[in-house]
């Protein structure tokens, strides 16, 4: 295959995987330890552990870091993919 159309693949599987990482970590709550909607749910308060109320929302400990997480799997899959896609001589 030649260069670019290796690119372009490259890009798309990696704005694919990215964008699925994102995807899956918001559907799942993964920024949250208690979400606003939980505390939505619980009528303004959740129990988080026993003897521990939460009123607002909790963000979680990797909360800043799954951006990084998002991009550098995007980044990966798509150099591979792109290694996976070159010409190999005979």
């Amino acid at each position: 295959m030649s260069f670019i159309p290796r690119i372009i693949v490259a890009l798309v599987v990696a704005l694919i995987v990215g964008f699925g990482f994102m995807y899956y970590d918001k559907k799942t709550g993964a920024e949250w330890v208690v979400s606003p909607e939980q505390i939505a749910a619980g009528n303004g308060s959740v129990e988080t552990r026993p003897g521990t109320v939460a009123v607002r929302a909790i963000r979680s400990e990797i909360a800043d870091v799954l951006p990084y997480k998002w991009a550098i799997s995007g980044i990966l899959v798509g150099g591979l993919a792109f290694f996976m896609l070159r010409r190999r001589n005979a």
